[in-house]
């Protein structure tokens, strides 16, 4: 899925100790991954990303919002923002998706990430470095939101193994030498954050809350109604930490109602049934149908319709890809990466011929074998 970029231009009001900042601009990236190729794909970045634009643009920030992005998408925006947040009075960044640890260094990690040897983990691997590098340029308030503390995706991979520990979890503490600049971790150093039960994670559900409830709030009052949410959320299982070198007081005003998320795409529940366990070397439709359903066991995994000019697959998280992913050069195609009904990795790889009339087919892969290959008959 090509990464999404919202921008909503909307007045802040922020005040700073005692100097009215009503005019100043104020900027925010969001970055949620949960479309990993090669770890678990996670259910809520995304949807968190969602919250916390609707939120940031409730306060009146400029934000850009960048969905399932990799690795030269991620430094793309990175240095996107670095420019344009040099004059903000308030620039900050939020990060959903996986984060590891190795050797107290801390890895914020796009879609692409790969873990073969470690020369190409730290290749596609960004360091949380870049994201304060991004930020160093801002002469105002900076602050950075890391969502990304959940179980460590790498610590049975045995090409990593000196660095990451089987029983690491959680984030490493940051050493920066940036003035004015808060960092909120989900969860304490070396402790894992919950990606939650609903939509949204534990922390992403009481950031949102506490920043929109009032019509003006102080950022460190709000950090501590915050932790309070998810301590009481978590049954005291995660507490959020801060660290920093804040010299001022952040007031944040609330322009407008936070918005309300936009329904999710579906797909028609119609659709033609594949079964897993029931599938021929090769299935092909003359006349593409409606949708296509994945199943495992009578259980409806995944969900797949043509959609806005491309195919949309609805499931534990969903994605849109487009002709261009299908006809990708570079990668032949795109991939969707889900797990089977006894929890084993699969995924289904769309791709299609150059030729404009050619048709959508998809292969679907479980454990790295190819089960079958499809010709949906979806022209794009």
């Amino acid at each position: 899925m090509k990464p999404v970029l919202v921008r909503l231009l909307l007045p802040l009001i922020v005040a700073l100790c005692t100097v009215s900042a009503a005019r100043a601009a104020s900027t925010a990236l969001i970055i949620g991954n949960s479309a990993y190729q090669d770890v678990t794909p996670l259910d809520n970045p995304t949807h968190d990303a969602d919250l916390a634009a609707r939120t940031f643009a409730a306060l009146g920030f400029d934000t850009v919002v960048v969905l399932d992005a990799d690795a030269a998408t991620m430094r793309a925006a990175l240095a996107e923002f670095k420019t344009r947040a040099a004059d903000a009075e308030i620039a900050a960044i939020f990060y959903a998706g996986h984060g590891v640890q190795a050797n107290n260094v801390n890895y914020l990690l796009p879609t692409d990430t790969g873990a073969a040897t470690k020369e190409q983990f730290e290749q596609t691997a960004i360091r949380m470095e870049e994201f304060l590098d991004a930020l160093s340029a801002t002469t105002g308030v900076k602050l950075l939101i890391v969502d990304a503390c959940r179980d460590n995706p790498f610590a049975a991979t045995r090409a990593l193994a000196r660095g990451f520990k089987s029983d690491s979890k959680g984030l490493a503490r940051v050493n920066h030498q940036l003035r004015d600049l808060m960092v909120v971790y989900s969860a304490q150093p070396d402790h894992q954050a919950l990606d939650g039960d609903g939509d949204n994670s534990p922390f992403m559900e009481a950031f949102s809350a506490v920043l929109t409830a009032k019509d003006s709030v102080r950022l460190t009052e709000a950090l501590i109604d915050i932790t309070n949410f998810v301590r009481t959320k978590t049954a005291n299982k995660q507490l959020p930490y801060t660290e920093g070198t804040l010299s001022v007081h952040v007031q944040l005003t609330r322009q407008e109602p936070l918005q309300t998320a936009a329904e999710p795409p579906v797909c028609p529940a119609d659709g033609e049934v594949l079964s897993l366990r029931d599938l021929e070397d090769y299935v092909e439709f003359d006349d593409g149908p409606s949708g296509l359903v994945v199943s495992d066991a009578g259980t409806r995994l995944l969900e797949l319709c043509p959609k806005d000019g491309g195919i949309l697959v609805h499931g534990r998280f969903d994605q849109h890809f487009s002709p261009a992913d299908l006809r990708d050069p570079v990668n032949e195609g795109a991939g969707y990466y889900f797990k089977t009904g006894d929890g084993s990795d699969a995924h289904l790889w769309f791709y299609a011929e150059e030729d404009a009339e050619a048709p959508a087919q998809i292969g679907i892969y479980v454990n790295g074998d190819e089960i079958t290959w499809i010709s949906t008959g979806w022209v794009f």
